[in-house]
């Protein structure tokens, strides 16, 4: 349905009754108009016709009709008159107007009555022609029944072309003086109708400027009381919106602030506990870092099985407590900020032969059908990282799934990427606790901290890993049926990657190649006596030449009397630190040793600046296969 505005509306209401009105008068007076012009042309034809029927009595008697002639003349000089015809009693025309004799104008029932004929054009009428018998005695008329003896008639035709003319004038005047009244009640009703819409639409713009926001805007003073005492309300209105919306403002400046507050408060307390990681570690790892030495000296010296035996189990706690800092190791670089992923392309096969040979002897352990979905595909990704990632999801679906469970991960395409999907038949992640297991610490089925399901650390490292590296990590989910943790890694394009459907990977444990460090000159600088002797056990073990220094200054004598082609240095001397060592060294001898930094420090700026160096930093306790693992790396490298 259409809609029209209020000032259309406002003026149809008050032209229609006002047209209504101006047509039935117009009509009605046009009408009695016209019906008293045609009774005048009548009456004046009657009165023309019987003033000439009057004056040709007593031609028509004695039958002059030269006289006749001469009064249908002067009849024919009257105003309208058209034609004019004399007749005797027989209907004889005795004289006409102008010579005109035509006896068709006449009607056959002439005698009728008076009104003879009337049409659009003319009016013919009929007066006879009666004698009037005067008295000889007097000059009085004659009683009436000597009277009344008809002589013939007179015929008037009289036109109504000047009556048409003065009918269509009249008619012309009055639709003029119609059209000037509906276009006076028109421009008065627009003049009210804007009177009212013109504040209506006022109202309008501020009832939008205050929707907008523009709470200040107020409508004036309005003309017509309905619409002031509205434009009132609408004023008090914005003046509350207003008054709430400053104290919402205020409200919400405050919460700001406190939750300001309350940031600068958790951040705070995010980096006191950073650094009481990095320094609960730091000391931890002193002796840590000491005792596994020791031990990797004292696998070398054992000799019955016995002995074996207990240093297995005293290095499965170390392995244990080691892995505790590893891990809060892991959080504190990730939160730091300083890990640079250092993307390459990596072949999935490979990556996949790894996992199997890592994870198959526990899911052995457990009875747990452990499958890998074989790939030749390549992807782009930080090689360390995203083996990280994959371990840690791999090894929590094998430590929470049941006996005689299964865990299976396949490698899926999904257009330009890979999508990793590890799946298990394990207990299921309730839906109102999937947030909660990326936080540290949380382990849902391990109230009891039963060592061997995990410190509840790998969940948070992924997450935080798969951000850094712009995977995207996906989790699905079902009580009772197991769960679905999906990684999707960026595929190398221009590569045709064949998906093996099913088929496990089965590959013996490749032997270790060994490296010979005949010979290799070492020096160890560490300011703590028992990591300093056991690191030097251990790398001469091993078959390098050794010399030891406990600070910077020993260590620069050593090197002005002796090079050396390795440096395990401590970060923490109490003359300084590993990298104003190296700085010293690399600015006076010729020959450059290759350096590793050795430290308990988990800080983030300390990670910061050995990172921006470029230097091989390791973390304590340091494992002896860690050790002789990095050794061999920088010393190929250089």
């Amino acid at each position: 349905m259409k809609k029209f505005g209020i000032e259309r509306q406002t003026m149809t209401v008050a032209l229609i009754p006002i047209l209504i009105l101006a047509v039935l008068l117009e009509t009605s007076f046009i009408v009695a108009r016209i019906a008293d012009l045609d009774q005048t042309l009548k009456d004046r034809a009657s009165l023309i016709a019987r003033q000439l029927a009057s004056s040709s009595e007593y031609a028509a008697f004695s039958g002059n009709r030269v006289l006749l002639q001469q009064q249908a003349e002067v009849a024919l000089a009257q105003q309208d008159v058209t034609a004019v015809f004399i007749l005797d009693a027989g209907g004889k025309i005795l004289a006409s107007s102008s010579g005109v004799s035509d006896l068709k104008i006449i009607p056959p029932d002439w005698r009728s009555g008076q009104t003879l004929r009337e049409d659009s054009r003319s009016l013919a009428v009929y007066h006879a022609i009666v004698t009037t018998q005067l008295s000889l005695d007097d000059t009085e008329i004659a009683s009436t029944s000597n009277m009344g003896t008809s002589l013939g008639g007179v015929f008037l035709v009289l036109g109504k072309n000047r009556l048409n003319s003065e009918k269509v004038r009249m008619v012309a005047m009055n639709l003029i003086l119609t059209a000037l009244v509906l276009l006076l009640a028109v421009l008065v009703a627009m003049r009210v109708a804007r009177r009212i819409t013109l504040p209506i639409m006022g109202m309008r713009t501020a009832v939008r400027d205050l929707g907008e926001g523009r709470l200040s805007t107020r409508i004036g003073e309005m003309q017509v009381l309905e619409l002031n005492e509205l434009a009132e309300g609408i004023n008090e209105m914005a003046s509350q919106l207003q008054q709430e919306r400053n104290q919402l403002k205020q409200r919400i400046d405050d919460a700001t602030t406190a939750l300001r507050s309350q940031k600068e408060q958790a951040e705070k307390a995010n980096f006191d506990k950073t650094r009481f990681l990095a320094a609960a570690s730091h000391d931890l790892r002193q002796p840590m870092h000491a005792l596994g030495l020791f031990m990797g000296e004292l696998q070398n010296r054992l000799e019955t099985p016995e002995q074996r035996k207990i240093v297995e189990k005293v290095e499965e706690s170390v392995t244990a407590m080691s892995g505790l800092l590893d891990s809060l190791l892991d959080i504190s670089k990730l939160d730091a900020g300083v890990i640079v992923p250092q993307e390459q392309e990596i072949e999935i096969s490979t990556l996949l032969r790894r996992l199997t040979e890592a994870y198959e002897p526990m899911a052995r352990a457990k009875s747990i059908r452990l499958r890998i979905q074989t790939s030749n595909a390549r992807v782009r990704s930080d090689p360390i990282l995203l083996e990280r990632i994959l371990m840690n999801l791999l090894g929590n679906a094998i430590r929470y799934t049941q006996e005689h469970g299964s865990v299976f991960l396949a490698c899926r395409k999904r257009g330009d990427r890979l999508r990793f999907e590890i799946r298990d038949n394990g207990p299921g992640i309730p839906l109102d606790e999937q947030e909660n297991i990326f936080r540290e610490f949380v382990q849902l089925e391990n109230t009891a901290r039963d060592r061997s399901k995990g410190l509840g650390l790998g969940l948070p490292i992924v997450q935080r890993s798969a951000r850094l590296l712009n995977h995207p990590l996906y989790l699905c989910s079902i009580p009772g049926r197991g769960s679905i943790f999906a990684l999707e890694v960026p595929r190398v394009p221009d590569l045709k990657d064949l998906l093996a459907q099913g088929s496990a990977v089965s590959v013996k444990p490749p032997t270790d190649r060994e490296t010979s460090f005949a010979d290799r000159s070492v020096l160890v600088v560490d300011d703590d006596e028992l990591v300093r002797n056991g690191t030097a056990g251990l790398v001469d073990a091993w078959g390098c030449r050794v010399a030891v220094a406990e600070s910077l200054a020993e260590a620069e004598q050593l090197f002005e009397q002796s090079n050396f082609e390795l440096v395990i240095c401590d970060y923490r001397l109490p003359d300084g630190t590993g990298v104003e060592l190296a700085e010293r060294i690399y600015a006076q001898s010729k020959r450059q040793p290759a350096f590793i930094l050795v430290s308990g420090d988990t800080s983030p700026e300390v990670l910061k600046l050995v990172a921006d160096k470029g230097m091989h930093l390791l973390h304590k306790p340091v494992r002896p296969a860690k050790l002789r693992s990095m050794m061999a790396f920088v010393l190929k490298a250089k």
